[in-house]
């Protein structure tokens, strides 16, 4: 070995020797314990990033995902230079093939720069290096052949990454990749899971709620605090308006974006709570600041709302309501949590119905218990008042009794004056006679006597038209009797009439107080 040699590999090695130690391997095990807190896909990247810059001390890391169109778009990103590396995309996606990034991408390599001075076709690497970073590593993420995403990380410090390192990072890419993929799956199967819970958790709530205003508020708090989420508003659809019209809350996401809510109606299609009514489904919003048709919109991200979620609530094939929920973090909506959300609006749908069945109900047993309770009254009057006229119908019968027994004494009365008219007659016509045989001197009784006689006439006159009238009053006495004993019958049959009558209303009392039970 020449001197030349040995030189140069005690060179090597001193510089080898003042390098850090390399801590890769425990940086992938911090990495895998970390992503047991994972709770969907957006979460595994936030924290394979996170922990990927805590454990090399980067000054910013990011994920990259396709976005279907030959594009890249910034998923994720952290970092102390994110606000200028920002500046260069300005939140726009970029083609697959640009900068360092499109390098990784297309040649689905890992991509290492030891000195930003190399980096002349990228403008986010020549932004980090104006940042006063030093070194660039950028990962394929691949599923089999396929393109999953593009890790991007800057450091302040030299990073030493080539030769066996770099291969060295390439397969701890790979096993990450693995180990965020199972993180992945095992998220879903616990957010099933979550989900499954949470729906039972919600379908027990509503079972406690009787009537419509209180199943409103326990299906938005049951909802709410179930999936993990910080607000939640009821919208009911005024149906004279045609807009929706805030209802009933939970949760808070501040003063701002409260007072915001009270004061907010939505008509179809306008809003996230419009949106949902006009789709007839549920609809989600990854990023409130998208709905520029929001008025809720500014408060919201302000609060620091993030995502949103709202779904309708159907009655009859009719829409009544809209609920909606938002995050303070954004988040994706899964296939798993979309199918959950959708059997809840369809619980609490089919439990408004059910409860405001109820209602209905119990407002028709109460108009039936108070219209059964009239009728018993006015039957009860109408049995009182047919008693007080058999009662009058009885005393009538008997003062017509009493009458065709008085019109018979003066029947005889009036016998008896007629008799006695006759034998005055008699006695007058007797007298005439002898009065007629006394020629001159009799002739002033003859007079007494013919006067006498004519008022006999008249006394029997007067006494036949007493005695005709006497018999009609008796003929119109015996008609008044038998039409009250007619009378008195009817009442009677209308009093059996009544007393079934009351025994109809008694049942139907006692159905209605069923209902209302």
């Amino acid at each position: 070995m020449g001197v030349d040699t040995v030189a140069r590999f005690r060179s090597r090695a001193a510089e080898a020797a003042l390098r850090p130690i390399p801590r890769d391997v425990e940086s992938l095990e911090k990495l895998i314990m970390d992503l047991d807190r994972a709770t969907d896909e957006p979460s595994t990247w936030r924290i394979t990033v996170d922990s990927t810059v805590e454990s090399h001390n980067f000054s910013y890391g990011a994920v990259w995902l396709p976005d279907g169109k030959g594009n890249v778009n910034v998923a994720y990103e952290t970092g102390p230079i994110a606000r200028e590396l920002q500046a260069v995309v300005a939140g726009k996606p970029v083609p697959a093939n640009a900068g360092l990034v499109g390098k990784a991408w297309r040649t689905k390599q890992f991509v290492y720069l030891g000195s930003m001075a190399d980096c002349d076709d990228c403008l986010r690497c020549q932004a980090a290096s104006r940042a006063g970073m030093t070194a660039a590593v950028v990962i394929p993420v691949m599923r089999g052949n396929q393109h999953v995403a593009v890790l991007e990380y800057y450091s302040a410090e030299p990073l030493y990454i080539d030769g066996p390192r770099g291969e060295k990072w390439a397969s701890i890419a790979r096993i990450a990749e693995q180990a965020r993929f199972t993180a992945v799956a095992a998220a879903e199967l616990r957010q099933v899971a979550d989900d499954r819970l949470a729906v039972t958790n919600v379908v027990t709530a509503l079972g406690t709620a009787s009537d419509s205003s209180s199943a409103l508020r326990t299906a938005l708090e049951s909802v709410r605090t179930a999936f993990g989420w910080a607000y939640g508003s009821y919208w009911e659809v005024d149906e004279a308006q045609n807009v929706l019209r805030f209802k009933v809350e939970s949760g808070s996401a501040g003063d701002e974006f409260r007072k915001v809510t009270l004061a907010a109606t939505f008509a179809e299609g306008v809003g996230l709570s419009g949106r949902a009514w006009r789709a007839k489904d549920l609809v989600f919003v990854r990023d409130i600041g998208e709905l520029t048709d929001c008025v809720r919109a500014p408060a919201a991200q302000r609060a620091g709302v993030r995502s949103g979620v709202c779904f309708p609530l159907i009655s009859h094939g009719r829409i009544i309501g809209t609920m909606d929920f938002f995050t303070t973090d954004f988040i994706e909506l899964s296939d798993s949590r979309a199918s959950a959300l959708r059997n809840v609006q369809q619980l609490v749908s089919q439990r408004l119905d059910i409860v405001r069945g109820n209602e209905i109900a119990d407002d028709n047993a109460r108009s039936l218990l108070d219209t059964v309770s009239r009728l018993r009254a006015a039957s009860d009057d109408a049995t009182r008042v047919a008693q007080d006229a058999v009662n009058r119908a009885s005393d009538m019968t008997h003062e017509v009794e009493a009458l065709t027994n008085a019109s018979t004494a003066i029947g005889d009365v009036i016998k008896i004056i007629s008799s006695i008219a006759d034998q005055t007659n008699l006695l007058a016509l007797n007298a005439t006679i002898e009065a007629a045989r006394a020629g001159e001197v009799g002739r002033g009784f003859a007079v007494v006597a013919g006067e006498v006689k004519d008022l006999a006439r008249e006394t029997a006159e007067a006494t036949q038209r007493v005695a005709e009238q006497i018999t009609g009053i008796q003929n119109s006495a015996r008609t008044v009797s038998a039409g009250i004993l007619t009378t008195s019958d009817t009442i009677g049959q209308m009093d059996a009439v009544q007393a079934r009558m009351n025994e109809v209303l008694e049942e139907q009392a006692r159905m209605a107080s069923a209902l209302q039970a």
